[in-house]
């Protein structure tokens, strides 16, 4: 299969604010989806709206001119009369159409889950981990994982099917990989397209080569998401941290894992803390974020291929190195 050279849709049919924050106008106590369906006087309109307006066809056809193949489109589990929640299924069903008709290839990644999986903004209910506690709210995953096989998976565009995106990494490993089994065999009553695993930010564990080996798994693959400004020592590190962290680390990792299974950097940006960065008086953040992005292309070469995040940000420069439309424009991301 040709390598992925991928791009998230986020903040299209899952909602974070900080990706559209007009979208949130009169809102001060949320920033996820569950606090804006109950906020929002006129929720349902302006969802639609910006379902439809969000990302468009001319978007992905602007995707395959930058030479981009596949499209990592996360969606909530809300997708039937699951109240309070207003369901973009019709709307995800046009995404794919567009896709077919651009010949992009679609990541359907379930973005959410009942109880929320891990407490982020993303996971639709912000610090809130009630997921694993309940065994219903596992069980209903599987359901709708099933649902979404069966109902979107058949399309013509779709060449997989995350399970779960981001599952916390205090919750029990053991209890996630049982969990990707369940899902993988829901999933495989309906279609034998790849199935993807998120590592649960915890890659390294040593765990996933029985995982991978023991469970017989057919046309799979595992998810990392690589990010330069989350752990402190990339935080406050100097330039060369992260150039090391590129080089010396991820890369033999991705090379150690792709023995086990193929193998996507499902979500990477430029997004680097630069009040933190240890640097010279005077330091060149434009020559430097072009080396990361540069070094970041050619290290995901060693997987099966990488989805940047996210595609377009609604944004004042402060997000500027999160959106990939921007970058490729400004000349900071050459593909």
């Amino acid at each position: 299969m040709q390598k992925i050279k991928g791009v998230n849709l986020g903040g299209w049919f899952v909602l974070e604010r900080w990706m559209k924050n007009s979208l949130f106008e009169n809102i001060t106590s949320s920033r996820d989806e569950t606090g804006f369906v109950l906020n929002h006087p006129k929720a349902k309109e302006t969802l639609e709206k910006h379902w439809e307006t969000w990302i468009t066809l001319e978007d992905f056809k602007w995707l395959k001119e930058q030479r981009i193949n596949a499209v990592r489109i996360p969606i909530p589990w809300w997708l039937l009369d699951d109240q309070p929640y207003i369901s973009p299924l019709q709307y995800i069903k046009k995404a794919l159409d567009y896709a077919k008709e651009t010949n992009i290839l679609v990541m359907l990644d379930l973005h959410t889950a009942p109880g929320c999986q891990n407490g982020f903004d993303n996971g639709g209910i912000e610090g809130v981990i009630d997921w694993p506690k309940d065994s219903k709210n596992i069980q209903l995953t599987i359901e709708r994982l099933g649902f979404i096989a069966k109902e979107l998976g058949c399309h013509e565009a779709v060449y997989s099917i995350e399970v779960l995106n981001e599952p916390h990494f205090t919750i029990d490993l053991n209890l996630i990989q049982k969990f990707y089994v369940d899902s993988y065999h829901e999933i495989r009553k309906y279609t034998d397209k790849e199935i993807v695993f998120h590592d649960s930010f915890r890659a390294k564990d040593l765990s996933w080569e029985a995982f991978f080996q023991e469970n017989k798994f057919i046309n799979v693959a595992f998810d990392l998401h690589l990010y330069h400004c989350f752990e402190a020592f990339l935080t406050h590190g100097t330039p060369l941290t992260h150039v090391n962290e590129i080089m010396n680390v991820r890369i033999p990792l991705i090379q150690r894992l792709m023995k086990l299974t193929r193998v996507y950097v499902g979500e990477w940006s430029l997004g680097i803390r630069k009040d933190t960065l240890i640097k010279d008086e005077g330091f060149d953040f434009e020559n430097f974020y072009k080396m990361i992005a540069s070094l970041q292309l050619y290290a995901y070469t060693y997987a099966s291929g990488y989805y940047f995040w996210s595609y377009k940000i609604e944004h004042e420069g402060k997000y500027h190195n999160w959106d990939f439309r921007s970058l490729v424009n400004g000349g900071i991301l050459n593909l």
